[in-house]
């Protein structure tokens, strides 16, 4: 882990682009629920990531010397402070072994049926911890280097696959129920913008806190516009019941893309693309979450100990979710659950803590 060197607001809101599309286009699980109501949802959850990244920022703006792990241990007391961020490392551990294990299940079902899951595991977590070493610069910079290759495939697939498209995918409108829509919001937000918290660990390393903010802002919503193409592209080209049937409906989608001869296979280059910002998903998580274990236990030399969190990540990946069902049933019915504390009610909680230390020391004017 090289020094704690500092990045600038557009590094920082391209990393969070690359964060949510390199994992979220995965399953796209909403879909099959909601089909063609599923743009509700990926509305809804860009205001809720607009609420959220608005509560992170207010509280940062409060204590701009200060890291959020900081501004915990500040605000709420130093054991309680600690006991929230151990209950925010323990979401993070769990979602980054959820990433590992869903990057493992793709490659053993599409391109490597014959290799083990375990050893797909280790190759990962081997890249992240390389990734965490090296330091926070290198991977902006990495990700800023992938993600116009990357869009510009998306760009050129988008061209490809939309002849495919005969009807609009989501009309007729509001054919789901009140509550699914809702669920389905939660949902999606789980996946998405509720990982804005992880972020707010990085936002004091950005070189211009006041553009903070109106970057990220824009990270969000091109990412809920990335979120709405994708599902318009595959509910569209496949149909509500493939989409149901298929494990990754986005990849079918891709494999109807033709240039010719020798770029027939166009989505091997976009699912190696996929890799390496789904990588640096991986690295982020594991990157903060290296972070805050040395705030909660003060170890000042993190480097050596960047070794040991890529061990803990690896037992842990390679113990979690072993079967396809587990992975599924964990990721629709308690992750969505057992996040609400650490990404909702934790950014929640500081606000106002942030709120009325603020006020407490406002003078008192007179009438």
């Amino acid at each position: 882990m090289a020094g704690l060197e500092k990045i600038s607001h557009i590094q920082f809101s391209f990393l969070i682009f690359g964060f949510i599309t390199g994992f979220e286009g995965l399953f796209l699980s909403e879909a099959k629920v909601l089909q063609q109501d599923v743009w509700i949802a990926n509305v809804v959850n860009i205001f809720m990531g607009i609420g959220v990244l608005s509560l992170i920022c207010y509280v940062q703006r409060q204590f701009p010397q200060k890291s959020l792990a900081e501004i915990c241990n500040h605000l709420i007391g130093k054991w309680v402070g600690k006991a929230m961020l151990c209950i925010y490392l323990l979401n993070n551990l769990e979602n980054a072994s959820g990433g590992f294990r869903a990057l493992s299940m793709f490659y053993t079902t599409i391109l490597l049926p014959n290799t083990n899951a375990n050893i797909m595991i280790l190759a990962c977590v081997i890249c992240s911890t390389y990734g965490v070493y090296i330091g926070l610069g290198t991977l902006v910079r990495t990700n800023f280097a992938v993600l116009p290759f990357f869009l510009i495939g998306f760009l050129a697939t988008c061209l490809f696959v939309f002849p495919e498209i005969q009807t609009n995918p989501f009309l007729p409108p509001f054919q789901s129920k009140f509550s699914e829509i809702i669920v389905q919001s939660l949902h999606l937000f789980t996946f998405t913008f509720s990982e804005l918290i992880t972020f707010g660990f990085l936002m004091s390393r950005v070189e211009q806190p006041q553009k903070l903010f109106s970057s990220s802002l824009i990270a969000i919503i091109m990412s809920g516009l990335y979120m709405l193409i994708i599902t318009y592209l595959t509910l569209g080209s496949l149909g509500l019941n493939y989409v149901k049937a298929s494990t990754f409906p986005f990849f079918s989608t891709l494999q109807l893309v033709k240039f010719g001869e020798y770029l027939e296979r166009i989505e091997v280059i976009l699912i190696g693309l996929w890799t390496v910002l789904t990588l640096i998903y991986s690295i982020v998580l594991q990157y903060v979450f290296t972070l805050i274990l040395g705030n909660v236990f003060n170890i000042k030399k993190k480097k050596p100990f960047v070794f040991v969190v890529g061990l803990l990540f690896f037992a842990h990946a390679s113990r979690s979710f072993i079967r396809t069902a587990d992975h599924f049933t964990y990721g629709d019915k308690i992750f969505p659950i057992s996040s609400l504390l650490p990404c909702i009610i934790f950014p929640i909680l500081l606000a106002v803590f942030a709120m009325i230390r603020k006020r407490s020391k406002e003078p008192i004017r007179g009438t």
